[in-house]
């Protein structure tokens, strides 16, 4: 059987990036081992030939596309299934586009797949349920696996929420890995404690990442960047994520997070808030602007920009990529209204 695994959110937002997806790389192993002839990647309109197909889509705002697609293929007679975060959070959408129900969650076909990939996962879920995240609803339940395939990015969405037999076994699987080790969410600030900083010292971890999303774990932050700056960590080692943007709060509680962030000694990095249904990724709540966003983004990613000037009296010109990347996302928009 001729198998096309379709990475609907291959490209990323800037020109060149390129969007890693585990769960393609996990359906190819599997049908690879059944002896198919196996395609994945990004979608190819030379796809015809294939018997079934498959689209996995990562970002609510590559769904317009994937719909397009979708719809070619089933107009070819093909199978197909959709899946992926973003099939999770738009489902009905997706449905009511394509007349497909798509997968919601994981999918215990392909969850435990060996193979050699770029990401893994040791646990599953987070018991934290914040308003903005996604993961209760990809992640319900919360799982703790033994025989995960090594890799060197950990995509666990709160590892500190799992035993600490588990965080011990994690340590000692990696630390003979001789890879560096990028643990990509993070930490959660309100569970980071001494033993923590001790037991992953021992990895050589690409980045030490936390974040400050609300002021409900402030005294936690400062906690943390205190512990870290005792161990002889600050902002080349420690990167703090502050989501902006967020409906019901202000510039000014913003502004207030990464600016205490620098000035803890650590690196700030803004996170600009998307709802998991948005079909463009240029959000914006109530009390905010397009510009405020795009520059506090901008300027708060950059050491360079912060280190030299006051935000007041930061500018920055649009340039036309970014310009063109607007005008495609309000096209889509306008389509699937």
């Amino acid at each position: 059987m001729r198998v096309a695994i379709v990475n609907s959110s291959y490209y990323g937002m800037k020109k060149g990036d390129i969007i890693y997806n585990l769960a393609v790389s996990k359906i190819a192993n599997y049908h690879g081992a059944r002896g198919d002839d196996v395609y994945a990647g990004p979608w190819q309109p030379m796809l015809a030939e294939a018997d079934k197909y498959y689209f996995s889509v990562l970002f609510s705002w590559d769904v317009p596309e994937l719909v397009r697609n979708v719809n070619l293929v089933r107009s070819w007679g093909k199978k197909v299934e959709i899946g992926g975060p973003a099939a999770t959070f738009m489902s009905a959408y997706i449905h009511t586009q394509t007349g497909i129900e798509p997968h919601r969650g994981l999918d215990d076909r392909f969850e435990r797949i060996p193979g050699d990939y770029q990401l893994t996962f040791t646990s599953r879920g987070c018991p934290q349920k914040c308003p903005w995240c996604g993961v209760k609803k990809v992640e319900p339940v919360a799982i703790e696996y033994d025989d995960f395939p090594l890799a060197p990015m950990l995509g666990d969405n709160n590892i500190l929420a799992t035993s600490w037999a588990h965080q011990e076994a994690v340590v000692n699987k990696l630390v003979n890995y001789g890879r560096e080790i990028d643990i990509n969410s993070g930490f959660d600030v309100r569970f980071f404690q001494e033993k923590h900083l001790e037991l992953y010292s021992r990895l050589k971890l690409k980045q030490w990442r936390f974040a400050f999303d609300s002021m409900d774990v402030w005294a936690d932050v400062w906690r943390v960047a205190k512990m870290m700056r005792g161990a002889g960590l600050d902002r080349h080692q420690v990167t703090v994520y502050a989501l902006i943007g967020f409906p019901g709060t202000t510039p000014f509680e913003c502004f207030f997070r990464l600016n205490s962030i620098i000035e803890l000694g650590m690196n700030p990095y803004p996170m600009r808030f998307i709802p998991l249904n948005s079909l463009t990724h240029r959000y914006v709540a109530p009390g905010w602007n397009e510009d405020l966003l795009y520059r506090m983004t901008t300027y708060y990613q950059m050491p360079y920009f912060w280190k030299a000037d006051s935000f007041e009296n930061f500018r920055i010109s649009k340039n036309k990529e970014i310009k063109e990347s607007r005008k495609r996302e309000s096209r889509n928009a306008k389509l699937f209204d």
